[in-house]
Parts: C-alpha cells; sequence; structure tokens
C-alpha cells in the first residue's frame, strides 16, 4: 500500500506539466490549430484501443483473478 502514493503523484506531476505547457502553448499561439481527422481519431480511439489490447491479451494468457478465491483466503 505504500507504494502506491509515489507512482500517483508522479503520474499527475506530468499531467500537470503537459497541461500547464499545451495552455501556455495556447495562450502563444491563439490561432486555430489545423488538425486532419485522422490524427483526431487516432486521438480519441487510439487509449480505447490499447486498453482493449490489453485486456484481450490479458484473458487469454490466462493472467487475471482466478475462480478459487475462496481456497486462496483460506
Amino acid at each position: 500500500m505504500r507504494d502506491k502514493p509515489l507512482p500517483l503523484l508522479l503520474l499527475w506531476g506530468v499531467a500537470l506539466l503537459i497541461s500547464s505547457g499545451l495552455r501556455f502553448w495556447g495562450a502563444r499561439h491563439p490561432d486555430p490549430l489545423d488538425v486532419n481527422g485522422l490524427a483526431v481519431a487516432f486521438l480519441v480511439f487510439g487509449p480505447a484501443a490499447l486498453v482493449l489490447v490489453w485486456l484481450a491479451r490479458g484473458w487469454t494468457h490466462g493472467e487475471g483473478e482466478s475462480d478459487d478465491c475462496e481456497q486462496e483466503s483460506r
């Protein structure tokens, strides 16, 4: 339980840095950003596809919770 705060703090710290960087970049470049549809689709659906692949690999390789949880707790 002691190991969880550090990765969470690092993750939130990196997210804060990225967010601040994008905010300051947007303040210096106020013109609308011209982005093609493929990049938008990748940014929207890419993370969901990665999670789907990760979960599917876990199901096929036998990773995950076991069915005999009651025996493990005894």
